[in-house]
């Protein structure tokens, strides 16, 4: 018996301890998809009734997603997931009930929202739950809107979330200098030359981030994690997931999230119009500074995001994200001649055209003919 078998058994026997504890050791388990991180999901049924099951061992490994600190691998825990349920909670948005936790051994039972995601209700045309893509989207903006009114009347205060900065920013960044660019520069003295030129670039951008003050993010709000969710009274509410890693960081972070996400096509005139429609209900906002702040966010995050793929590919073999590759770059693009001129200039200077394609990581540097862990 290897020591993989030794661990997955001590795992199983965990997780049916914590149900049996729960009242759930006779409901079926059935694992769902993974995502790109560490943790886990069991759907649980029992006669009429559902949850899921959050398994998020300590001992797993979990990309620091804050940029807190210079080495970004650390020990997992569901901690985050119990104080930002709270959180959203008491801003009014409708997220999963806990019904139980081991913190200890990184468990959660969590009330199961089912399987209508905003992506499935786009795929269906409209047809499903009769709620086309602008009901859709003018849902998901109006989330933020309640959200950030939450903050703006003083919320952010006493949150107890991490407060970005810059530096939190860089670190997050330091990724797609050490993880993706290798994959499309393998030449190392032009890969030093694009780096410096990147650092160049983030003194110049990051500070602009901010131009119209900060908030609670959500950090990965886009169409996956919202969901339709019956509210017992004939109708639906947006149900949101996925929220452990919330922070307080510019203001427009999320709703670019939502309106520049990599796996999915948002024509440029619903971009506009969710824009209006946020900035409608904050006419406090200048909308110059706004629209600064958002294409470097947008950066920000797309730059994030492919650092993260280079090293899911590197450390943990997966390479199935390299199809979302070419639309990161294209929403690191979009605005930045007119916005930010600078972010234009790195690109055009150091990656051509055929480098913002998928890579093949055979040719990287860091790439090695070891394994790579699963």
């Amino acid at each position: 018996m290897t020591g993989t078998t030794v661990e997955q058994g001590r795992r199983n026997a965990d997780r049916q301890d914590f149900l049996g504890a729960c009242g759930w050791q006779t409901a079926q388990v059935m694992p769902l998809v993974d995502d790109a991180s560490a943790r886990k999901y069991f759907r649980l049924e029992r006669k009429h009734d559902t949850a899921l099951l959050m398994d998020f061992p300590p001992s797993a490994i979990h990309v620091d997603p804050h940029g807190i600190y210079e080495n970004p691998e650390r020990p997992a825990s569901v901690e985050p997931v119990l104080q930002t349920t709270a959180l959203f909670e008491r801003a009014g948005w409708r997220v999963p009930k806990i019904h139980a936790s081991d913190v200890k051994r990184g468990l959660v039972l969590i009330e199961d929202f089912g399987d209508v995601t905003f992506t499935r209700a786009l795929q269906s045309g409209g047809t499903m739950d009769g709620v086309g893509q602008d009901g859709l989207y003018l849902r998901a903006v109006d989330q933020l809107i309640g959200l950030h009114r939450f903050c703006d009347a003083g919320a952010v205060a006493d949150c107890g979330l991490v407060t970005y900065g810059a530096d939190n920013f860089r670190r997050m960044l330091t990724s797609f200098k050490t993880d993706y660019l290798p994959l499309i520069i393998p030449d190392a003295q032009k890969r030093d030359a694009a780096m410096v030129d990147f650092d160049r670039l983030l003194d110049d951008v990051l500070p602009l981030c901010w131009r119209v003050g900060d908030a609670i993010i959500h950090r990965d709000y886009h169409v996956d994690n919202l969901m339709l969710v019956e509210n017992g009274d004939g109708g639906d509410d947006c149900g949101i997931i996925d929220f452990q890693d919330a922070a307080i960081a510019p203001r427009p972070y999320d709703l670019a999230s939502l309106l520049r996400d990599v796996r999915h096509d948002i024509s440029p005139d619903l971009e506009s119009r969710m824009k209006q429609f946020y900035l409608a209900a904050f006419p406090s906002l200048d909308h110059s500074d706004f629209e600064t702040a958002y294409v470097a966010n947008s950066m920000v995050r797309n730059f994030r995001i492919l650092g993260r793929f280079g090293w899911l590919a590197i450390k943990a073999g997966k390479t199935r994200y390299f199809d979302f590759i070419p639309r990161c770059w294209d929403l690191i693009l979009r605005g930045a001649v007119d916005g930010l001129p600078a972010l234009h200039h790195w690109v055009e200077t150091h990656i051509p055209y055929d480098a913002r394609k998928a890579p093949n990581i055979s040719l990287s540097p860091t790439h090695s003919n070891k394994k790579a862990p699963q």
